[in-house]
């Protein structure tokens, strides 16, 4: 299994979101160990999962109306990033880009949602993130290249097929025909070519490089590979049967392929990358979230009730969770930060306490208290929500965030022209600063002058 003890890298976490809604959990791979984390908020219903945003630190997900939503796991809170309805998706970096029936492009980031001002038009089939922020729009027979400023920039014709897949970085797209693959590439400015197959594709996927394409074809027990930059066709990979979907653990270790039949008892083989051979055998049903590989190595996927994960290489037993299949599951990298902003936080309302309480004189003749530690070195933090110029509003909002337990603090203008402010804190770091902001849903910044501090000249 691969190390999670790099310094400073967050662990690798599988989260639990409940479909009928309920808490969300976190629990820690590669044994699914449980978190004592748990989100304050419960979210929607869920339908089916888009993604995990890792850079964003949040989950998103589509509901049962077809609204998406992202779930904030700093904040602990649901932002809705688009009304019902249908709505293709795709994910660059920490931005989702959602395009509606009408061509309507919705640009979702961790704190805010924006309508590009130009739209890619009605149509679209598919959609793919593409290099530099741009959209890759697919339409029957069309690929077009959009940005947010320019539209559509570019149209090539493609193929009229529903096997369609894009490459990571959105540098190319593949295209299954009943006689082999096209594929289009931002590197041929993106003007299509082709290879034949012994066989119609029924699926297809990009390693995550983007150099191979994995294809299962009908009525062949074998997975074809095809160099995307030689243009021809590798070796292909024996299986076991006929196979009808493929999909890629997005560290380039294992290729899980489902077998051709009915039912939820297909089974699932693990192919070695490395090897290029079967490596071992699951059954599972596949959906929107599993089955999944991990960064660390971990191969989850639901088992009966429970999910369970396992090493991709050796299927290892590692751990499980049981009555969990009913959920949608995201894994990455994050690291459970609000417990520690919430300890923090106590902390704060057990020192001011503290200091509203009277002063204990010592009794004479007794022992000399303790020395307290010295606070940590340099300048604490605030978080500034509001500057007014009039204090009752400022102070309402004071009261509004000690009420839910906020250590916040009124500060008087600091000179002339300067407003009454609305503080919390303070804070030794900005990422503690930044984890409470978030979580108190409204506009911030964070700043040096905290209560008493003078206006900068």
């Amino acid at each position: 299994m691969a190390s999670q003890d790099e310094p400073g890298a967050a662990p690798v976490m599988a989260l639990r979101l409940p479909r009928a809604g309920g808490t969300v959990r976190a629990y820690t791979l590669p044994t699914l160990a449980a978190s004592p984390w748990t989100a304050p908020q419960a979210p929607s219903t869920a339908r089916s999962a888009i993604a995990m945003d890792q850079i964003g630190d949040r989950l998103l997900y589509r509901d049962r109306d077809g609204s998406i939503h992202g779930f904030d796991l700093v904040a602990g809170h649901e932002r809705d990033i688009t009304p019902r309805g249908h709505w293709l998706t795709a994910l660059s970096t920490d931005t989702l880009l959602a395009v509606s029936s009408d061509g309507t492009v919705i640009e979702s980031k961790p704190w805010s949602e924006q309508p590009w001002p130009v739209g890619v038009g009605g149509g679209a089939r598919r959609v793919f993130a593409g290099l530099g922020s741009r959209l890759l729009v697919l339409r029957d027979d069309s690929l077009a290249i959009a940005s947010r400023e320019a539209g559509i920039t570019l149209a090539v014709t493609v193929p009229e097929t529903p096997l369609v897949t894009a490459s990571r970085n959105g540098d190319a797209v593949a295209f299954g025909t009943d006689s082999g693959l096209v594929v289009a590439a931002e590197g041929n400015g993106w003007h299509p070519w082709f290879v034949r197959l012994t066989g119609a594709p029924t699926d297809l996927a990009f390693s995550p490089s983007g150099d191979r394409i994995y294809v299962t074809v009908r009525d062949k027990s074998e997975l074809d590979v095809v160099d995307r930059f030689a243009r021809r066709e590798r070796p292909a990979i024996p299986l076991p049967g006929p196979a009808a979907a493929v999909r890629m653990d997005a560290w380039g270790r294992a290729v899980l392929v489902r077998a051709l039949g009915s039912g939820r008892r297909a089974p699932t083989w693990v192919i070695g990358v490395a090897t290029d051979r079967v490596t071992g055998r699951i059954e599972t049903p596949w959906r929107s979230d599993l089955p999944v590989v991990a960064e660390d190595g971990a191969l989850l996927y639901r088992e009966g009730n429970a999910v369970v994960a396992r090493d991709v290489r050796t299927l290892d037993s590692l751990g499980a969770v049981p009555d969990a299949a009913g959920d949608l599951w995201f894994v990455g990298r994050w690291t459970p930060i609000m417990a520690g902003v919430m300890a923090r936080m106590e902390a704060l309302r057990a020192e001011s306490a503290s200091a509203r309480a009277p002063i204990q004189r010592p009794r004479p003749g007794a022992a000399p208290a303790a020395a307290v530690a010295p606070a940590p070195s340099g300048p604490p933090l605030w978080v500034q929500l509001a500057e007014s110029q009039s204090r009752g509003g400022a102070d309402e909002l004071v009261k509004a965030l000690a009420r839910e337990g906020y250590p916040a603090e009124l500060a008087a203008p600091g000179g002339p022209g300067q407003g009454w402010r609305a503080l919390v804190g303070p804070f030794a770091t900005r990422a503690a600063a930044d984890s409470v902001a978030r979580s108190l849903a409204r506009p911030y910044w964070i700043t040096l002058r905290g209560p008493g501090a003078a206006a900068p000249q």
